[in-house]
C-alpha cells in the first residue's frame, strides 16, 4: 500500500513538472513574442533624452521660469538645431520632466521627435510655456528633493516610450542634494543610480551653484551622474541655467561629442 501511495504521488509530480513546463514554455514564447514585436515597431533616433528639471520646494516661481526659458532658448540656438541632425539617424527623442519630493506629482511634457528647425521650435515653445502659469496653486512641484524618485521616474518614461535609441540620457539638473522623503516611501539616489546602470542609462548632471550650495558640483560629481560618458556642467546661479543648459545639449546631443570619451569629466565651461 505505502508503494502504491508512493508511485501515485511520483505520478502527480511528474504531471505537474511537464503542466508547469508547458506553461513556463507559453509564457516565454508570449514574452519573446512581444520584445520581438516591439522592437520591430519602435521608432529609431540617435539619442533618447529626459531633461529632468528641480521643481521642489527650493525652486520659486522666477527660477521655475528661468529653467523654463533657458531651455527653451537652448532649443533655438542654431548649433543646438545643427546637432539634432548629426547622428546616423539624425533625429532625436526628447522630453521634459519636473521632478520634485516623491510625495508631489511628476510633470511630463510627453515626448518630441526632434529632426528639424520646425521641430526644434514647437519643443522650445512647449518647454517655455510648461505650467508656466500654474504654478504652487496647481500643485506644481514642492515639497523636498527627491532626486533618486525623480531618477526613477525618468527611467520609466525612458522604458516605455516608443522609441529606440542609440543612446539614453538623463539629464539631472537641480539646486541642492537629495533630502529624505517628507511624507512617502521613495527611491533613494543610489538604489536609482544602480536602476540607470542596470538599464544602460547615462546620468548627466547641471547643479546651479547657490549660498546654499556653494559647491553642489563636488556631490553631482561623486554621487549622481553615472554611465558611459557621464559629465557635469556647472551653472553659476539660476541666470547662468541657460548658458549651462546650452552647452551640455550641445555636449549630449552631437553625435562627434557624445560618443568621444568622457567619462567621469568635469565642464566648467566660461561665460559667453
Amino acid at each position: 500500500m505505502t508503494k502504491q501511495i508512493a508511485h501515485r504521488f511520483a505520478q502527480l509530480a511528474n504531471e505537474w513538472s511537464r503542466s508547469a513546463l508547458a506553461a513556463l514554455t507559453s509564457i516565454l514564447a508570449v514574452a519573446i513574442f512581444w520584445l520581438v514585436a516591439t522592437s520591430a515597431h519602435a521608432e529609431e533616433v540617435d539619442l533618447e533624452l529626459v531633461l529632468a528639471m528641480d521643481g521642489s520646494g527650493s525652486i520659486s516661481e522666477r527660477e521655475y521660469i528661468l529653467q523654463l526659458e533657458g531651455t527653451a532658448r537652448a532649443f533655438e540656438d542654431p548649433a543646438i538645431r545643427s546637432a539634432l541632425r548629426s547622428g546616423p539617424i539624425g533625429r532625436i527623442a526628447v522630453s521634459v520632466l519636473i521632478w520634485s519630493d516623491a510625495a508631489f506629482p511628476k510633470f511630463k511634457s510627453g515626448w518630441f521627435i526632434l529632426d528639424t528647425d520646425e521641430s526644434a521650435a514647437l519643443f522650445a515653445n512647449k518647454v517655455r510655456n510648461f505650467h508656466k502659469h500654474t504654478g504652487r496653486k496647481f500643485g506644481i512641484g514642492g515639497g523636498g528633493t527627491g532626486i533618486g524618485e525623480g531618477i526613477r521616474v525618468a527611467l520609466e518614461m525612458i522604458r516605455t516610450n516608443r522609441f529606440q535609441g542609440l543612446r539614453q540620457v538623463v539629464d539631472v539638473s537641480g539646486d541642492g542634494i537629495e533630502t529624505d522623503p517628507w511624507f512617502k516611501k521613495a527611491i533613494t539616489l543610489p538604489a536609482a543610480r544602480a536602476l540607470a546602470q542596470r538599464d544602460g542609462v547615462t546620468l548627466n548632471g547641471l547643479p546651479i551653484l547657490t549660498a546654499d550650495f556653494p559647491h553642489l558640483d563636488d556631490y553631482y560629481r561623486s554621487d549622481v551622474i553615472n554611465g558611459p560618458g557621464a559629465f557635469v556642467v556647472i551653472a553659476d546661479g539660476f541666470e547662468d541655467f541657460g548658458r549651462a543648459i546650452r552647452e551640455k545639449l550641445w555636449r549630449e546631443i552631437s553625435h562627434s561629442i557624445a560618443w568621444a570619451p568622457q567619462l567621469n569629466s568635469v565642464i566648467t565651461a566660461q561665460k559667453n
